[in-house]
């Protein structure tokens, strides 16, 4: 075969797929409809004369089955090639790669559709005889195709091939056991090729799943492994159907539903609402209590002719004479601490959590400004100034930060997995 030729007359040849012993695939343009196919030449008729036969065969095996994960067959005929009768096949054009090196998201799903459209052949009575990574596409479109039907058999014509002719049809390696005793391949030996290659696909071994090492059968799944092992099993009565074994992939392919957290309780509710509501009471009475005194304080003679008494400023007023920023900040933060430990539970979001750990920044933050170290009475020495109540408010919003961090760190611990 050729780029550049013209096969019946509209399909114009341009750039070759594949090879293998048999066949040749090439791309090639449908002129008459306008879109690419993939036709398949049978070159071994020039040494096989029996590979037309076969070629016939898988014909009409793909014309007869219509499945999305079979190839849809669009022409057939014969070209004369060096003065060799070449049959030829036209075939949709398939884009995508075999699973010999393509990737898959899920191997029980592809396991799963190999297995459908295996129940689908199997149905008509036709064994495939070679299912392997090579002859599996696995689509840009998310299809996955099974390919090369050219040693199908419909059950009438299974015969001990073997015995009979010497021959073995098939990759050995994917083979039933009773295909290698020379007997004839059944639906079962299909189910015994599959759940190789899909040991394979999950381990790195081809093996059945019975003779897989501990570490091997370590890495798969539980009910998935009890499926390999059922459908690698030496005994063919001993292996599920096709049907059976799509509906058991796909089962194991879908995770399981994380469980939901469980509703909280009214103790539940108590515990996570009374820490945040005793130190917000806690802080509304600090506010009012004396802050620093006016008397006498040089360095916050701002803050004495902000008090209308020449007594004591109440710890809010404290703030607003330190700045109305850093004020603002402080009661932001903390309110936005109490607000999060308030709604923490073990089924809490990580924005909840980085909400509550943000207002402990901006608490931290704002107090600073406005803490002993920072204030001016600290420097001239005049440290009577600062009274009670703003020692107590440094107290509350240090339980009310500790509190935050402590129940952070329990509902991580209580959140389910």
């Amino acid at each position: 075969m050729r780029g550049g030729m013209t096969v019946g007359g509209r399909y114009h040849v341009q750039e070759m797929l594949g090879t293998g012993g048999f066949a040749e695939v090439w791309e090639a343009l449908d002129h008459t409809l306008g879109r690419r196919v993939a036709i398949k030449f049978v070159t071994g008729v020039m040494r096989y004369p029996e590979a037309a036969k076969r070629f016939a065969r898988e014909a009409r095996t793909l014309a007869s089955l219509h499945h999305g994960s079979i190839v849809t067959v669009h022409d057939a005929g014969t070209i004369d090639h060096e003065g060799h009768i070449l049959p030829y096949l036209v075939m949709e054009l398939l884009n995508g790669a075999t699973w010999e090196t393509a990737q898959v998201d899920s191997v029980a799903e592809t396991g799963a559709r190999l297995a459908d459209v295996l129940a689908h052949i199997h149905e008509a009575n036709i064994v495939h005889r070679d299912v392997k990574p090579a002859n599996i596409m696995i689509c840009a479109d998310g299809r996955t195709v099974l390919m090369d039907f050219g040693i199908a058999r419909d059950d009438n014509s299974l015969t001990r091939t073997a015995t009979t002719t010497g021959k073995i049809f098939g990759t050995p390696a994917y083979l039933a056991p009773e295909q290698l005793q020379g007997r004839a391949a059944t639906p079962a030996s299909d189910i015994y090729a599959l759940g190789l290659v899909l040991a394979e696909k999950l381990t790195g071994h081809r093996l059945p799943a019975a003779q897989l090492t501990p570490q091997a059968r370590a890495a798969v799944p539980e009910p998935l492994l009890n499926l390999l092992t059922r459908m690698t099993s030496p005994f063919p009565d001993q292996r599920p159907t096709a049907a059976e074994c799509a509906t058991l992939l796909r089962a194991s392919a879908v995770p399981s539903k994380p469980p939901k957290p469980p509703r909280p309780t009214r103790g539940g509710t108590l515990e996570r609402l009374a820490g945040p509501s005793a130190l917000f009471t806690l802080l509304a009475l600090v506010m009012f209590l004396p802050g620093y005194s006016s008397c006498g304080n040089y360095a916050l003679a701002a803050l004495a002719a902000e008090v209308a008494c020449g007594g004591d400023a109440t710890v809010i007023q404290s703030f607003g004479a330190q700045g109305r920023g850093p004020a603002f900040g402080v009661f932001v933060g903390l309110v936005t601490v109490l607000a999060m430990a308030a709604v923490l539970t073990p089924g809490s979001r990580a924005v909840t959590r980085l909400t509550g750990y943000a207002g402990v920044v901006v608490t931290a933050g704002c107090v600073l400004l406005v803490s002993p170290v920072s204030s001016s009475s600290y420097f001239y020495g005049d440290t009577d100034a600062l009274r009670f109540g703003m020692w107590l408010f440094y107290l509350a919003a240090a339980l009310t930060v500790a509190t935050y961090v402590y129940r952070d760190v329990r509902t991580r611990r209580e959140r389910p997995r």
